[in-house]
């Protein structure tokens, strides 16, 4: 009696297995919100380079450069890599996802290379090279801003 019990459950189990095997894939609106979620915790990374660059600008207004460029190295430069790792190997699996995938690693490399001018211009005290590099990293501002507000809405 036991061992017909025991071919009985194997046997619900192999037709349990195989249905569940069967499984119709995800749609592309399914596919799409898993991508809108991991793009979001990019987002979030690279939000924290942009306060802390932010931060940045306060204190070089302050007049206090060394201070400007402890924020940039201690607190940009370390979100906008850990960003960049994140993007980097994040699996997406939708075009939607792959294409601000690849719109926020641009920014995050724009914002990297920008740091070292950046620097320079904070600790060389030189105001046109201080706008100019202001005025890259607002540039860079303006293009995350437009990519996150996608991302966030999903477009």
């Amino acid at each position: 009696m036991i061992g017909r019990r025991h071919a009985i459950a194997l046997g619900l189990g192999a037709a349990l297995l195989g249905a569940c095997s069967k499984a119709t894939p995800p749609d592309e609106a399914t596919l799409r919100a898993e991508d809108k979620l991991a793009l979001e915790q990019i987002v979030a990374i690279d939000v924290r380079a942009s306060m802390a660059m932010r931060d940045a600008d306060t204190a070089t207004g302050r007049g206090d450069a060394g201070a400007a460029a402890e924020i940039v190295a201690g607190r940009a430069r370390p979100a906008v890599d850990e960003a960049l790792r994140a993007a980097e190997g994040v699996t997406l699996r939708t075009a939607w996802g792959k294409t601000k995938r690849d719109e926020l690693l641009g920014i995050l490399r724009d914002r990297k290379a920008e740091m070292p001018g950046y620097e320079e211009a904070v600790k060389g005290g030189d105001p046109e090279r201080m706008l100019a590099a202001i005025e890259a990293q607002a540039a860079i501002e303006r293009r995350a801003l437009t990519t996150v507000a996608a991302v966030r809405a999903g477009r």
